[in-house]
């Protein structure tokens, strides 16, 4: 059956694609009940448009009146307008929120164990027949009992939808870049169904509002640079550079130009080339000593870390470690939109347990390191509440060959052989915000 939108083109493919990408998430996520694809189009629209209308009541075809007030309910409500805050004209937050309200919405009248089927497609039986006799629209309405649930359930849907709507343009500008001052190419739309269920993993959760409430990273990070003649222009400066002087200086009478040649006053273009660097690699210690908040604070930091690497535009690698080093992730500086999901499921799945060996964890980080062929400068954040003893002269010996500088976060706690072999050495005591970006400036 047709939808309820006035200016929708219902057999339009592409109008039809957007309308089968929420049923698509929606059965990836393990829900098997039966979606009519007009009404998933209905909900996207409701969500992406500026100002959606809905046809007249008396336009819609028999068996719709349901989807109809399903809709209408959802179109009147508050919590609506401010969900639709997150998703007017972005095609990636429609899908994803639309695709989350239907679930909850489907939830909700399971719950109170009313027939799906029925209600998308309205009475059948005598009380269809009885409309089809009657031109009159009040005998095509619900009653206002069905009418009243209908909405009560599209107001939870929604207002569950509302609770996590943060969590998915959190997500979104962590995958595109927005934290990190950098644009986007690549759409999120096919990973819509593991950002949902990254969603409903209360680690994530808890990992991005904390690094919602710090300052924004890109103010405080830029990417270091070098004068060079050759470069980006940023600025004027005075000098003798003959390459790179601004044209307007020679409009001045060739004795003039030349005395300003010779007292290094010609106004130059200042041009600065960005730095290359290699892999920004953290290892997070997993010990049963870093239980509960040092994990959640540890993996805060590595996220805030994977910030400052795409400010950088370096690659990021993430090792967790216990007695042994366990697999690393790798998300490289142009990183498609599921490897940084990939990152942050990896982040979720990791539980704190086991025994400590930091001389291993660096040592394997210095091999990923070289086996990768990395000739640039690279960092090693090192982040653990252990006192184990260090094989100093043979991690020296990996750093050196890896050309990788050593920055070493201890949690509440002291390490003598680790603060002698490192670049730089940080005490973290409050697992504070401002601690944290103590080690991202590092």
């Amino acid at each position: 059956m047709p939808g309820v939108l006035k200016n929708i083109d219902y057999t339009d493919p592409f109008t039809r694609y957007k309308g089968q990408k929420i049923i698509d998430v929606v059965k990836k996520l393990g829900f098997k009940f039966e979606v009519p694809l007009d009404l998933a189009i209905d909900i996207h629209y409701a969500l992406y448009l500026p100002f959606p209308e809905l046809v007249n009541l008396d336009q819609i075809p028999y068996g719709s009146e349901k989807h109809y007030f399903l809709i209408k309910s959802l179109l009147s409500l508050d919590e609506t307008k401010r969900l639709r805050y997150y998703t007017v004209a972005d095609s990636f937050a429609s899908v994803t929120i639309g695709a989350m309200v239907l679930m909850y919405l489907f939830e909700e009248l399971n719950r109170e164990n009313i027939d799906i089927e029925n209600k998308m497609r309205g009475s059948e039986g005598s009380s269809m027949k009885s409309a089809a006799r009657s031109n009159d629209s009040t005998e095509r309405s619900l009653s206002d009992k069905d009418v009243q649930s209908l909405k009560e359930s599209v107001q939870r849907a929604v207002a569950k939808a509302l609770e996590n709507v943060e969590t998915v343009k959190e997500i979104e500008h962590l995958v595109y870049g927005y934290r990190a001052g950098i644009g986007h190419t690549l759409s999120l739309d096919d990973d819509a169904a593991l950002v949902l269920r990254l969603v409903r993993n209360t680690d994530i959760k808890l990992l991005l509002e904390r690094l919602a409430r710090m300052p924004s990273i890109s103010s405080l990070i830029k990417r270091k640079k070098v004068r060079f003649s050759r470069g980006e222009i940023e600025g004027y400066i005075f000098g003798s550079d003959l390459e790179r002087v601004v044209p307007t200086e020679f409009a001045y009478p060739d004795i003039y130009f030349y005395a300003k040649l010779a007292d290094n006053r010609l106004l130059l273009y200042d041009k600065f080339l960005s730095l290359s660097l290699g892999p920004l690699y953290v290892l997070i210690d997993k010990s049963g000593s870093m239980e509960g908040e040092k994990i959640r604070w540890a993996k805060a930091t590595a996220l805030a870390l994977f910030i400052r690497s795409r400010i950088e535009r370096r690659p990021f690698y993430i090792r967790f470690f216990d007695s042994e080093p366990f697999n690393v992730i790798k998300v490289r500086a142009n990183a498609k939109p599921s490897e940084v999901l990939e990152l942050l499921e990896y982040i979720a799945r990791v539980k704190s347990g086991g025994g400590t060996d930091i001389s291993k964890a660096i040592i394997t980080a210095c091999n990923d390191i070289v086996k990768h062929g990395v000739k640039k400068v690279s960092d090693i954040i090192l982040i653990t509440d252990g006192e184990d003893r260090i094989a100093k002269s043979l991690v020296k010996r990996s750093l050196t060959q890896a050309s990788a500088r050593l920055i070493s976060v201890m949690i509440m706690g002291e390490n003598e052989d680790l603060k002698k072999i490192s670049d730089k050495y940080f005490r973290v005591v409050k697992l504070s915000d401002k601690e944290m970006l103590s080690v991202v400036e590092a």
